[in-house]
């Protein structure tokens, strides 16, 4: 990682390919949440990206018991062969 930064602070330009989306709203029937998780779904989608639900506390605090069973389930259905 160490080489990684050092690499980008020593070169003099760093290529990266940039979107403008539209602007976007908030609907009148959707909270902050909603509109967060609309946004992020098309920036994921504009960028070629997965569209993951993150929670950014994951990086400070041991993760929730329901993500964690969420993540099983979800990689007991990957690994399923109906």
């Amino acid at each position: 990682m160490v080489k990684h930064i050092l690499m980008m602070m020593s070169s003099w330009a760093i290529v990266c390919d940039v979107w403008y989306l539209p602007p976007v709203k908030k609907r009148e029937d959707e909270n902050a949440i909603q509109f967060a998780n609309r946004v992020k779904q098309l920036i994921a989608q504009a960028g070629g990206l997965v569209d993951l639900e993150w929670d950014g506390q994951l990086k400070r605090t041991k993760p929730k018991p329901d993500m964690i069973q969420k993540q099983q389930q979800h990689y007991s259905k990957l690994l399923k062969h109906d």
